[in-house]
């Protein structure tokens, strides 16, 4: 199977860009807090989201969608085996809850913080109880999510030593 590296190059690639939100999410997410009244407050959030953004559209997307073909080509992976590779059953689930919290919550709040935001981006006010309220839900349901794609590279790179596999 000739493609098979090819899957494996790209998983991990689609994988290391989705890890590599972790840092950035942690610092910027912390920065964003302790500088929450000063000038360009905005700016910054409105670059978090971009960033959060991108490495969530590349980095999940690329994973769901060479996970999807591998299971679908490589002997013995399937889709929610109950009775055998419970490493991958497990990450199957787990992602659901991702795409389920991203797809209802994280797009949606990200959306209206981004919309907001760019209402009044110039004016350098505070900003609005309701978009500080969505600035520190996103940021809980990223850290969240961010568990739980931590979750799923640990079983994806352990899954050789646990029993059974």
């Amino acid at each position: 199977m000739q493609l098979y590296p090819v899957l494996i190059f790209l998983h991990i690639l689609s994988a290391v860009i989705w890890l590599a939100d972790i840092p950035a999410n942690f610092f910027l997410s912390d920065f964003i807090s302790k500088n929450k009244d000063k000038s360009g407050h905005k700016k910054l959030i409105f670059a978090w989201l971009k960033m959060i953004n991108f490495t969530g559209m590349v980095g999940m997307s690329g994973v769901l969608i060479t996970g999807i073909v591998m299971v679908i080509l490589i002997p013995g992976y399937s889709f929610f085996q109950f009775d055998g590779n419970h490493w991958l059953t497990t990450k199957q689930f787990i992602t659901l809850v991702i795409i389920f919290i991203v797809g209802s919550n994280i797009i949606p709040i990200g959306k209206k913080l981004r919309v907001g935001i760019e209402n009044n981006l110039e004016n350098d006010t505070a900003l609005t109880a309701e978009l500080e309220k969505n600035a520190a839900k996103i940021t809980r349901l990223a850290k969240v999510v961010t568990i739980l794609v931590l979750i799923n590279f640990l079983l994806a790179i352990t899954h050789r030593y646990l029993p059974g596999t």
